[in-house]
């Protein structure tokens, strides 16, 4: 079995381009709302011409989550970039005028997290992503954890 196999959310998320608002996720065994995005699409739609870990966030706004075993909100890799599939950098050439990627910004808004019983927010490998009106109470471990932050991959 894979982990997406056996780590259950209420809502699980896989393209971050969707548009993402007004839900409720509560009581899940492991998260209320997963973003895991992958470099490439993978099983039955394998391709390496789609990047969703570089794609543009959608609106996502006014979300709740609580009551969940584990994390309210969990995002397992978010870097969107101006070309999705392209390295951050290319060093290459440094005459190429093409030579950065740069980030552009992933905005959640309006966000309620609480009493989950590890993290109200983790974000585990994220770039440009900036967390407006979150409202957060009573989660066991913290309100917001954070693994790598400014991620560049």
């Amino acid at each position: 079995m894979l982990q997406t196999d056996i780590s259950v959310a209420s809502f699980w998320v896989t393209n971050p381009t969707n548009d993402f608002y007004g839900n409720r996720a509560a009581g899940s065994d492991f998260y209320g709302i997963w973003y895991e995005i992958k470099a490439n699409p993978d099983g039955p739609s394998a391709t390496m011409d789609v990047c969703p870990m570089g794609n543009p966030l959608g609106y996502v706004a006014n979300n709740v989550a609580h009551s969940n075993i584990r994390f309210g909100l969990r995002i397992f890799i978010l870097a969107p970039r101006l070309y999705p599939c392209q390295p951050v950098r290319n060093d290459s050439d440094p005459n190429d005028p093409w030579m950065y990627n740069p980030s552009i910004q992933a905005v959640f808004s309006n966000f309620t997290v609480y009493k989950n019983l590890e993290d109200g927010v983790l974000a585990e490998q994220v770039g440009n992503v900036v967390f407006n009106n979150f409202t957060v109470a009573e989660n066991y471990n913290s309100g917001f954890e954070f693994y790598v932050a400014n991620f560049t991959k």
